[in-house]
């Protein structure tokens, strides 16, 4: 009996600090998944989106020239799932189900927290 392998969900990111969006990246990638695209900004995110296949995004609430809920709004309407990434003190009421993400981390965030969030996601896209 043969396993069925499943392709890697195909994952864009956007984080403004560097260190952090390649830290996301290696989590992501350790996870399995495949990281297509890790922009700086909101505005560089929905840009690039455009030309590559994407699964599900990764947004941070807070990034300049386009905040994460602003992308996700233009993501979202592409029928692509968001998780809103934030260590922003407020980021805890951002009421989900009145926001185009379906999932929230709170940073730092951690490989099992990424890996529920891309689980939810992807059930919801289904």
């Amino acid at each position: 009996m043969q396993l069925e392998e499943t392709a890697p969900i195909r994952i864009a990111l956007a984080e403004d600090e560097a260190d952090l969006r390649n830290v996301y990246v290696r989590l992501i990638e350790r996870l399995g998944h495949r990281v297509v695209l890790a922009a700086a900004d909101g505005a560089e995110l929905v840009d690039q989106c455009v030309n590559v296949h994407v699964d599900l995004v990764l947004v941070d609430l807070d990034m300049p020239v386009m905040d994460g809920l602003a992308a996700a709004e233009i993501i979202a309407a592409k029928g692509i799932p968001v998780v809103l990434i934030s260590g922003h003190p407020d980021a805890s009421e951002v009421v989900l189900e009145q926001e185009p993400v379906v999932a929230r981390i709170m940073k730092p965030a951690t490989a099992e927290t990424l890996q529920k969030a891309i689980e939810k996601a992807m059930a919801f896209r289904r």
